[in-house]
């Protein structure tokens, strides 16, 4: 991760966290087993300040839950297979209910440590002690020194994805300008739907951008940069869902007229299958100067500052130029189109149309799903 951004650091704090909870739990409280101190200061130590607090509570309190639950059991039942056995599943359930999230293993792992260990309490206070003084350091280290830039990470990642999707665009503004593009409108829907699948990891690094500004004393000052990222995901999320619509609607075009089997024409003869629909004319135009737009917007991403007055002035300029070729397009098809009524009743229609076709058990495209 830290490659992926080129900041060092996470891998700073974790290295200083290490080598203070070592020196505290060797030399000042002269520990038994001080190894223990720096490994819980690294697991301690996350990418931002909010999460390392938090991770590290979480993993305190499995520790502390943990040597109790060990301590119990070999007092109780003493260690065997069956003791061993139950306290993993007792620790693992316990863990989930506690929502430790990453850290639920720690109980039934401190659990099975202390039972293994020939002076259980001695150990299990040893390592309660030391992971406490690990946690404890891996926090204060992770507040004190600055997070990594996850408000660029974040910018980054909107960015490379605003420019995926105007590639795609681009590609398929260009391909309509060609006799053959029904051949790669499969390909085309395969694309969309992968990049709608990759807002994922984009909304992750804003959701990280928030945590390192969350306690952060220069927080303020980045909060307005990472409302137009969250902002802009929010935006390039509805944009993902429609570029689908679009070339699953191209594809449907493929399907003699643009009726996929629903209506079971795939099961008459090719010589009485109707001929396929044609593209709207224009359509490329309009794709082409929406490509335009997500470019323009990549770069608009990578900037800490608001966009200028000229971009914004372009975007207006490629917006206008977008809306009147689908204007265009859409009224080259009927003037009926102009009609909101009409537009309402036929996505209703199509999407039940959709419907049909897709849980068509016999020649739809989810037949496994019926057996």
């Amino acid at each position: 991760m830290t490659a992926g951004f080129g900041d060092a650091s996470m891998v700073v704090r974790a290295a200083i966290s290490a080598g203070l909870a070592w020196w505290i739990a060797s030399v000042l409280l002269h520990s038994d087993a001080a190894s223990l101190a720096p490994a819980g200061a690294v697991l301690a130590t996350q990418t931002t300040p909010f999460a390392t607090a938090r991770k590290s509570l979480q993993r305190a309190a499995g520790i502390l839950f943990g040597f109790l639950l060990g301590v119990a059991a070999t007092a109780s039942i003493g260690t065997n297979t069956v003791s061993v056995a139950l306290v993993v599943l007792v620790g693992m359930f316990a863990g989930r209910a506690m929502k430790l999230g990453s850290q639920m293993h720690q109980i039934a792992l401190t659990a099975v440590l202390v039972m293994g260990a020939a002076t259980t309490f001695g150990y299990g206070s040893a390592r309660l002690e030391d992971n406490v003084v690990g946690v404890l350091v891996g926090t204060c280290v992770g507040l004190a020194l600055p997070a990594p830039g996850f408000t660029r990470r974040a910018g980054e990642e909107l960015a490379r994805l605003n420019r995926q999707m105007a590639a795609l665009l681009t590609e398929i503004a260009r391909g309509l300008a060609e006799d053959e593009w029904a051949a790669r409108t499969g390909d085309w829907v395969r694309r969309a739907r992968s990049l709608s699948k990759e807002l994922d990891a984009v909304r992750r690094a804003v959701r990280e951008a928030e945590d390192a500004i969350r306690w952060s004393p220069r927080g303020r000052f980045a909060r307005p940069r990472l409302d137009r990222l969250a902002e802009a995901t929010q935006c390039l999320d509805h944009v993902g869902h429609q570029v689908r619509g679009i070339t699953r609607g191209l594809y449907n075009l493929t399907f003699r007229e643009g009726r996929p089997p629903a209506l079971h024409w795939a099961q008459q003869e090719e010589p009485l299958a109707p001929r396929r629909a044609d593209a709207p004319a224009g359509l490329d135009g309009v794709l082409a100067a929406l490509a335009a737009m997500l470019g323009d917007l990549a770069d608009v991403h990578v900037r800490e500052d608001a966009p200028s007055p000229e971009v914004r002035a372009r975007l207006a300029g490629l917006l206008g130029e977008a809306e009147t070729g689908f204007l265009r397009t859409a009224l080259a098809q009927s003037p009926a189109y102009a009609d909101w009524r009409v537009l309402c009743t036929a996505g209703i229609l199509e999407d039940a149309r959709k419907m049909l076709h897709e849980l068509d058990p016999s020649i739809g495209p989810h037949k496994a799903a019926f057996g």
